[in-house]
């Protein structure tokens, strides 16, 4: 039997989810998504749970984003948005679980992964991991709603920059300009995101689910701009740039975009 694509440790009253496709660069393909939807739902229902630490299997990879090999056989803007609405619909249940979910950041957080690594209350990242956002080197746009959520938490400047370039930040880099709760240690991020978790106990569960709510409520996007997005990402999808940044990859070699 092949190993589970998501696997779960509970600690007391902290749960820990690991995606665990290691090989894969623990990338997020529809089995995953819809693994992880049946999770944060069974987290939801669970009145014990008091935080949740979200992780990735291996010491390279927190989440390379999507399953880049299944969805380049996307043909039509209806199926692109099928699975991409499923997760972000993923992504809005993870935020609004009404305890602490951390992302301990244990490699990279690439493009989806980092989209994903937003859409949790707390970040602690490893020295030695990155995170980015590559989508304009590759003829796109964040499509799981990752700008909404970037702008609010770093400001406008900091998180063009980090859209406009496509490159990878370190550790020190992220935690400067507010991505990162905290900088661990090479390969202490869990341990740091269970201490932390650790100071919600003994916290009421209902208070903190009320405050989370609102705090949510306060830096949530409007839903025309999550729409904005949608519609964006769906046609920068099949644009020749796209395609030729799809080539170049499979290709190992620069794209040449011409705006087309």
């Amino acid at each position: 039997m092949s190993e589970a694509l998501v696997l779960t440790e509970r600690q007391g009253d902290c749960l820990i989810v690991r995606l665990n496709r290691p090989q894969d660069g623990n990338a997020i393909n529809l089995a995953v998504a819809q693994s992880l939807a049946a999770l944060i739902e069974t987290c939801r229902k669970d009145s014990s749970l008091r935080a949740v630490i979200l992780t990735g299997s291996g010491d390279k990879f927190f989440c390379t984003g999507g399953d880049v090999k299944a969805y380049a056989k996307i043909e039509t803007e209806d199926a692109l948005n099928e699975v991409f609405d499923i997760i972000r619909t993923l992504l809005d249940a993870l935020e609004q679980l009404p305890c602490p979910v951390i992302a301990a950041i244990n490699g990279y957080a690439i493009g989806g992964g980092a989209e994903l690594s937003l859409a949790c209350d707390f970040r602690v990242i490893e020295q030695g991991a990155q995170i980015g956002f590559p989508q304009s080197r590759l003829g796109i746009l964040p499509g799981w709603n990752g700008i909404s959520r970037l702008v609010p938490l770093v400001g406008r400047a900091a998180a063009a920059k980090m859209l406009f370039d496509g490159r990878r930040i370190d550790a020190e880099q992220a935690l400067a300009i507010g991505l990162a709760t905290a900088v661990a240690p090479a390969g202490e991020s869990l341990r740091m995101a269970l201490e932390l978790a650790q100071t919600f106990s003994g916290t009421a569960p209902l208070s903190i689910a009320a405050i989370k709510a609102e705090l949510n409520a306060v830096t949530q996007s409007l839903g025309d701009i999550k729409a904005q997005s949608r519609r964006a990402f769906a046609e920068l999808w099949f644009t020749a740039d796209h395609k030729e940044a799809e080539q170049a990859f499979a290709e190992k070699r620069l794209p040449s975009f011409k705006g087309l």
